[in-house]
């Protein structure tokens, strides 16, 4: 258990780290590697189940226009090209 908790702690701290040495929030940081990790499991052959398990998994409950769904996604992708940029320069991906 306690080294379950030093390594929550680690983590934490170079999130938060890196959070400030790009001036992002750590939960953006967070965010950034997990929709990373995402696009690199989409370049990997699976099953159709999977695909569409990652394709369904925050979709289910959406009651937005089309319109609402590309303004939500341009401004997506524009966080995660800023992070990743700031993340370039700083040398870490």
């Amino acid at each position: 258990m306690a080294v379950k908790s030093a390594d929550r702690k680690v983590f934490e701290s170079i999130v938060d780290g890196l959070a400030k040495a790009i001036k992002e929030k750590p939960e953006d940081v967070i965010w950034f590697f997990q929709i990373r990790e995402l696009m690199s499991e989409m370049d990997k052959p699976m099953s159709d189940e999977k695909a569409w398990k990652i394709i369904m998994k925050d979709k289910k409950s959406v009651k937005m226009s089309t319109e609402e769904l590309l303004e939500v996604a341009r401004r997506e992708l524009r966080k995660f090209r800023r992070i990743e940029a700031k993340l370039k320069k700083l040398g870490v991906i």
